[in-house]
């Protein structure tokens, strides 16, 4: 090809992968250009055809050629060395210093070419738009948002990426590869495919990072705060996949122009760029139903969002719902002579959610939306046991929504403003009755419970870019927060009693963040964020420092440092509702004697090493915590005792392994995590988190070849801490009552607990798999996915309670009841895309 060149004065354009290993003979030097080249043709499976001028292209039947010129859509400047890839793999090409790139790309289906140049908005382009030798010109224009050096690389997957230091992640659902036991893109399940971030519950709401307590995590829907994470009692996300754009995760650190968070920080944008087209799609699987619509508005401008989804289990059971169902309601419940009491129950669960987002452009340089988000869930459980008399009844309902209004403005090509407002609304309602007798409702025990969560949040910030590469962002945060708990009980035999816990304050923030880039290989980030919590007159000071530092061309010292505090934080429980779920009920740091605020002191250090397909990446992180409530150990304390306070101390590590090949990609997460809690008030000795899982190990693998997905992937979890029980003792200095005149019931009894936590659960082991396949008509094309979760349909232990009883005899008696996780659980989804 090089003579051919020389001799005739032309050039060519070829994949070498399509030429590799063909050989031929070079043609009669007196031929023309075109004739000599279809005699050095003749015998090969290649074709050529010219471009323009002097330009030929050499390439199979069925390749297509591209050429681009890549220009400014404002100035119509050309932008030198962008960079052009075929999405979701390495291959790809950068234009030359005239903004031209010219590439061959070879046959196969749903292909995409993306176009990035820094600064500007990434362009895509369809590969099955274009002809067989196409020529386009392509604008970029100016990315209007904030001013930053957000540079995505692939992490596990295409749809699973990270910024280049590993500290952040970003889940891309609708880029995303299949991931074992998944047969839809949930993004909170999904996100648990992360070293560090995990579910101790098996859910999608019970995301603890690197030990802490759920609650810990702050979780963002655009700009509003969401405290209704999933439905199902966390095992389904209340996010419906269609509408996520992305979601980030933040571990080593939390950004400083978010507060209220002591652990991490999950943030997702719903998916609505501004597009020319209208475009939707239509999802099934065993549980629910959704739909999503994008329509172009305002001369395409702008663009508005719709999504919807509803559960459908209340009319038609699935092996899905079923499996969920006795997750969340069966256990195996004994006595002391290990005798089996058995319960019929019945359960009804539904929920729905709606999304809204109206995004309009009114130039390159300003970005204006409108955001809405609801989500509902409601279920009614019964238990009945007619030997022992039970007969019982819960009902759960959650009502959240949440809105807002964002403002984004290229102020100069170094200076961006960021403003926005939102509202959440949360509120969460159960009781619990104990029907006496079905027919006379006079003589039942109530307990119902309630708690609402009104936040009004604000927030501006200004960022600048200065010098070579350091960049300055500042701002101010302000919070309206109105929190509700009440507590109503009615007895037949006892006193009512009602309690109430009603917070109201302001929080006000300023907060700073500056990115330092002294050469290529250090980087150097200074944050700081000053708090002033209204409802305990106190200013605390916030600060972060991050650290780092290229060893070498493919790894990376990294390093952070920070200092967090939470205004927001839950109280959990577990014996006043009947599921196998954690209630969780929000309240305000109002009081350093009844809720106080929690700080978390966190250090991370670590190396990434990321050279061609090879992916190695560790961390070493420590946190001291405090501000922990007794309530949430789980031991039945009273109001005194269950509000005295307490710290934790984490240290563990990270690790992931990945490893790429053509069509299969695999990878290893390992997690050790040591965790030690102090009552001193309480227990004379620190003792073991409840959330301390020592050791945890993921393997994934997925293959993924043509319009055929798979996936295996095992999970294996040291079991977590409990605590046993020694004994029963009496609890009131009262008479026991003349024989036959009372009931010993009568009388308060209180379990004696054993050492706390010293005891651990059986090891739990899970193997999941999961089966997509595409397929495409006119105009249209779909997704149909097979999921198996506990393929093995392995009894793995999720926790074990003790609760007093009395036997047939009038004895007192101790029962424990064993819960478990899901077993073997399959699904099917079916998905439409137009």
């Amino acid at each position: 090809m090089a003579q051919l060149e020389s001799t005739y004065g032309v050039y060519f354009s070829y994949n070498p992968a399509e030429i590799k290993g063909l050989t031929t003979s070079l043609p009669d030097s007196t031929l023309s250009t075109e004739k000599a080249l279809r005699q050095l043709l003749q015998n090969l499976p290649l074709s050529f055809e010219k471009v323009k001028d002097k330009f030929y292209v050499i390439k199979k039947a069925n390749s297509r050629f591209v050429e681009l010129q890549i220009e400014d859509g404002e100035t119509g400047v050309p932008l030198p060395f962008s960079t052009v890839r075929l999405k979701g793999t390495s291959k790809g090409q950068i234009a030359n210093n005239e903004g031209v790139a010219r590439l061959i790309i070879p046959a196969g289906k749903e292909q995409w070419l993306e176009v990035f140049f820094l600064g500007y908005q990434t362009k895509s382009i369809w590969i099955d738009t274009l002809s067989a030798v196409s020529s386009l010109k392509l604008n970029l224009y100016p990315e209007p948002l904030e001013l930053n050096d957000y540079e995505i690389k692939e992490y596990l997957n295409p749809g699973i990426v990270a910024d280049p230091k590993a500290n952040s992640f970003r889940i891309l659902p609708q880029e995303m590869e299949i991931l074992p036991g998944l047969s839809e893109r949930d993004v909170l399940l999904s996100a648990q495919i992360i070293a560090g971030v995990s579910s101790n519950d098996e859910s999608a709401s019970g995301i603890n990072i690197r030990g802490s307590s759920r609650d810990n995590t702050l979780l963002y829907w655009n700009n509003v705060p969401i405290y209704h994470t999933a439905h199902y009692f966390g095992n389904i996300s209340s996010f419906i996949p269609s509408s996520v754009g992305a979601l980030d995760i933040y571990k080593n650190y939390i950004p400083v122009r978010y507060g209220g968070a002591s652990a991490g920080l999950i943030a997702i944008q719903p998916r609505n760029s501004v597009e020319d087209k209208i475009s939707g799609e239509i999802s099934t699987n065993m549980t629910h139903a959704d739909g999503f619509l994008k329509l172009p508005v305002l001369d395409k401008k702008g663009s508005l969002m719709l999504a919807a989804r509803r559960s459908y289990n209340d009319a038609i059971p699935t092996w899905t719902f079923n499996s969920y169902g006795r997750k969340l309601f069966e256990s195996e419940t004994r006595d002391r002579q290990g005798l089996l009491r058995v319960a019929d129950f019945s359960n009804n669960l539904n929920f729905s959610d709606l999304n809204l987002q109206w995004n309009y452009e009114a130039s390159s340089r300003s970005n204006f939306s409108i955001g809405y988000i609801s989500a509902h869930s409601q279920f009614g459980y019964k238990e009945t046991n007619p030997q022992q008399r039970i007969n019982i009844e819960q009902a759960h309902e959650v009502n959240s929504y949440g809105a807002d209004l964002a403002w984004n403005y290229r102020v100069a090509d170094r200076t961006s403003l960021a403003v926005s407002m939102a509202y959440s609304d949360y509120a969460m309602a159960y009781s619990f009755t104990n029907l006496r007798n079905p027919s006379d409702t006079s003589d039942d025990d109530t307990e119902s419970r309630s708690n609402t969560v009104k936040n009004w949040e604000a927030r501006v910030a200004l960022t600048q870019r200065f010098g070579k590469g350091h960049l300055l962002s500042y701002g101010y945060q302000f919070n309206n927060l109105d929190i509700v708990n009440l507590i109503n009980t009615q007895n037949f035999f006892e006193q009512n009693n009602a309690e109430l816990i009603d917070s109201k304050a302001n929080v006000h923030a300023f907060f700073s963040d500056m990115n330092l880039t002294m050469n290529q290989d250090f980087e150097l980030v200074l944050s700081g964020r000053l708090t002033l919590l209204e409802s305990l007159q106190k200013t605390v000071f916030s600060p972060q420092i991050k650290l780092n530092y290229n060893l070498g061309s493919h790894l990376l010292f990294k390093s952070s440092y920070g200092l967090y505090h939470q205004y927001l934080s839950t109280i959990k429980e577990s014996q006043f509702t009947l599921s196998n779920a954690v209630e969780q009920h929000w309240l305000l740091a109002d009081s350093e004697e009844l809720v106080p605020l929690v700080e978390n002191q966190q250090l991370s250090i670590g190396l990434i090493y990321n050279y061609a397909d090879w992916l190695w990446d560790v961390d070493i992180y420590t946190k001291a915590i405090d501000g922990l409530l007794a309530r949430n150990l789980g031991f039945g304390f009273t109001r005194e005792d269950g509000f005295n306070q307490g710290s934790e101390r984490i240290w563990g590590v990270d690790l992931t392994l990945r490893k790429r090949w053509k069509y299969f990609r695999t990878w290893v997460n390992y997690n050790f995590q040591d965790s030690e809690v102090s009552f001193s008030n309480l227990f004379p000795n620190s003792f073991p988190s409840s959330l301390n899982i020592r050791h945890q190990v993921g393997w994934s693998g997925s293959y993924s070849k043509g319009a055929w997905e798979f996936s295996l992937g095992y999970t294996f979890k040291t079991g977590a801490p409990y605590t046993s029980i020694d004994n029963v003792r009496l609890d009131d200095r009262r008479p026991p009552p003349p024989p036959g005149q009372g009931n010993p019931g009568d009388r308060q009894y209180k379990l004696r607990f054993s050492a706390p936590n010293s005891i651990r659960l059986p090891n739990y082991h899970r193997v999941d798999a999961s089966i997509w396949h595409r397929f495409k008509g006119h105009n249209w094309k779909g997704e149909v996915g097979l999921s198996f979760i506990n393929l093995l349909n392995r009894t793995n232990t999720y926790a074990v309670s003790y609760l007093v009883d009395f036997n047939r005899n009038g004895d007192v008696d101790v029962l424990e009841r064993t819960k478990f996780f899901l077993r073997f659980t399959p699904n099917v989804s079916l998905r439409i895309l137009f």
